[in-house]
């Protein structure tokens, strides 16, 4: 299987896109720099940064301020400015045309495809082998932030796979071995309909609304082994064979297992508290859930489970999420040198220095966090195991439920959500859902394609 890289786009497409900025930055005589420029690492240097947290979370501004002030006090040449300033699609253009946007600035992994095209991060290639762990990165996230010419546009600093979540208590009553979750989608459908002749909870669950049925129909299509949009945005694929699939999965389960409940019309929060609170056997979720129900929503620990995303034998992987710190395209080399010391001191040096790992560790316990989750390492294996046996005695989660996941993790392609107008795609997937799980004479073929010119005319409105 292979994995999609970010292409710059075609000049046509890039001036349809940019128009505005260009029209707004006109004034601005300043071209985006290169990284491949010599950087004094010597010299003085101001940069700035994003995301510092806000007054309203008093612990977290202040562990802040504390890496901060360590980081200054590392590198006496640099002075940060850091500002509360975070990602938003709809300022996000305005701010890097009038100057604005922070040196360093964290984007989501839906934005950074077209980020690469437009050039409007800087290539920052051939100054991150610099510290240990940058050089180190996981080529399955990398993958995310590299162009077809093997240029490294941004840093991936969180990330995450959609997987199958499944609650291990429901599988022992319903005679089903926890410590062996389904990996196909036909031992899905027999674990749901186990668990639903088994015990008062629904087997399978999906959500319906506020975009996110199309999300996770757009998630299992990958798994069957289609995307929904070409790679450049401009084509919309969703009429496949693979994305009928997953709905006649779904009529299956539905209308002929009775195996999904009565509630057809859930969103995030109804999905979440279900499956936390017993009442779902399995459902598509963000394998980095684990805090999310355990913590925040009080599911038994040891009644957490995850999977990976099952494949067929076309599947092609699965969407993948999480946060790249990326370098303002205006930065000189001094300057990106200089956000790489940062990005990597503030996200990366747990994974290097075993004093900061075991002492971020020992807070997170004690504030009562999730240590030791299940999640889609950034840094490469050898350093995350290192990284794990470090912070081994202050790990809060029972890491032996999720083997099948962590063992597999890295091996599944991951693949970006549609790079153009994903939210409108995933609101008319909503729809499609809706209609196959409350209409058994549903005609999926007529949704399909009634789904397919709608986006497609999404997508050629601009």
């Amino acid at each position: 299987m292979t994995r999609r890289r970010h292409r710059r786009l075609p000049l046509t497409l890039a001036i349809t896109l940019t128009a505005a900025l260009a029209l707004s930055a006109c004034g601005d005589d300043s071209e985006p720099s290169s990284s491949g420029g010599p950087a004094d690492t010597d010299a003085p240097v101001t940069i700035s940064v994003s995301n510092k947290p806000t007054t309203e979370f008093p612990e977290q501004r202040e562990a802040f301020e504390r890496r901060l002030e360590e980081f200054t006090t590392d590198h006496p040449n640099i002075t940060v400015d850091a500002q509360e300033v975070q990602w938003e699609a709809d300022t996000f253009q305005a701010m890097l045309a009038g100057g604005t946007m922070p040196t360093v600035m964290q984007v989501p992994f839906t934005e950074i495809g077209a980020l690469i095209g437009r050039e409007q991060v800087a290539d920052v290639t051939d100054q991150l082998d610099r510290t240990d762990a940058l050089g180190r990165l996981s080529p399955t996230v990398m993958d995310v932030v590299t162009d077809d010419e093997d240029r490294v546009w941004g840093v991936p600093i969180a990330a995450y796979t959609m997987g199958l979540l499944y609650n291990r208590s429901l599988f022992e009553q319903a005679g089903l071995d926890p410590d062996a979750p389904p990996q196909t989608w036909e031992d899905v459908r027999a674990a749901a309909t186990a668990i639903d002749a088994a015990t008062d909870a629904q087997g399978f669950a999906t959500m319906t609304l506020d975009n996110t049925g199309g999300w996770i129909l757009t998630t299992m299509s990958y798994g069957f082994g289609s995307t929904l949009e070409s790679d450049d945005g401009e084509t919309a694929t969703v009429d496949n064979p693979a994305t009928e699939e997953v709905l006649e999965f779904y009529r299956s389960l539905r209308w002929d297992d009775d195996a999904m409940g009565s509630n057809f019309l859930l969103n995030y929060d109804d999905a979440v508290n279900a499956f936390a609170s017993g009442q779902v056997g399995m459902f598509v979720q963000g394998a980095d859930n684990y805090s999310n129900m355990v913590v925040n929503r009080g599911m038994p620990a040891e009644d957490f489970g995850v999977a990976p995303l099952p494949q067929t034998d076309d599947g092609i992987g699965t969407l993948g999420g999480g946060s790249v710190a990326v370098v303002n395209p205006r930065a000189t080399p001094e300057e990106i040198a200089a956000a790489l010391e940062w990005i990597d001191f503030y996200h990366f040096q747990k994974y290097t220095d075993e004093t900061v790992a075991v002492a971020n560790a020992e807070a997170a316990a004690a504030d009562g966090l999730a240590v030791g989750a299940p999640e889609l390492p950034v840094v490469d294996a050898e350093l995350y195991a290192q990284y794990l046996d470090w912070i081994a005695g202050e790990v809060t989660v029972p890491r032996e439920n999720f083997e099948l996941y962590l063992s597999t993790v890295e091996e599944l392609p991951l693949i970006p959500e549609p790079p153009v107008k994903a939210q409108e795609l995933y609101a008319t997937l909503d729809t499609v859902v809706q209609a196959v799980l409350t209409r058994e004479d549903a005609d999926i073929a007529q949704l399909l394609g009634d789904a397919q010119s709608t986006h497609q005319a999404a997508i050629d409105a601009g």
